[in-house]
């Protein structure tokens, strides 16, 4: 069975680009692993019961440690 991919454009702040550019640099992924993953980790039920979710969009530090934390159990 094929997958069907999906194209996916957006606009970054050139500060949020240069952090998913290095974060691919970092774990040896490309940007499309790194969403994956913050979608996978997000969608877990228990992820989806805490309330930080809510909080963590304006908040580019809490972005990068939980990319982090996601890249880092995936190995």
């Amino acid at each position: 069975m094929t997958k069907t991919m999906k194209k996916l454009e957006i606009e970054l702040d050139e500060t949020t680009y240069d952090k998913i550019e290095q974060l691919t640099k970092t774990h040896h992924c490309q940007v499309s692993d790194l969403i994956k993953a913050m979608v996978e980790q997000l969608t877990q039920a228990e992820i989806m019961k805490d309330s930080l979710i809510g909080k963590w969009s304006n908040d580019a530090e809490v972005v990068d440690q939980m990319i982090a934390e996601i890249l880092q159990n995936r190995t």
